[in-house]
């Protein structure tokens, strides 16, 4: 046994109840904001405390009733296809340079 006692703290918080109040409190768009905002927060590297938190605010949004799961999957995953992910807008647009008399 050492010299110093450290006992380990208890986590005793409801984070699901926590992210229920905060998402409740959110209207229309603010919802899909919310969830773009935690998916780019939980690939960030944050404590286990902040992650719990970022985890139930995400689970509460999945769950939370009238929510476009389309839209949800959008804000996680953005376009699929090759054009948007590397397309460029000139690659749309082709002209021929004709020679001026």
């Amino acid at each position: 046994m050492s010299k110093w006692r450290y006992d380990e703290k208890v986590d005793k918080r409801n984070y699901i109840q926590e992210a229920k109040e905060l998402v409740n409190s959110l209207r229309g768009s603010q919802i899909y904001d919310m969830y773009s905002i935690v998916n780019k927060q939980l690939q960030n590297s944050v404590s286990p405390t902040r992650e719990k938190e970022l985890q139930a605010v995400k689970i509460v949004i999945e769950n939370y009733p009238y929510i476009d799961s389309r839209r949800l999957d959008f804000a996680l995953n953005g376009y699929k296809t090759e054009m948007a992910q590397n397309g460029h807008p000139k690659d749309g647009v082709k002209t021929n340079h004709r020679k001026k008399v």
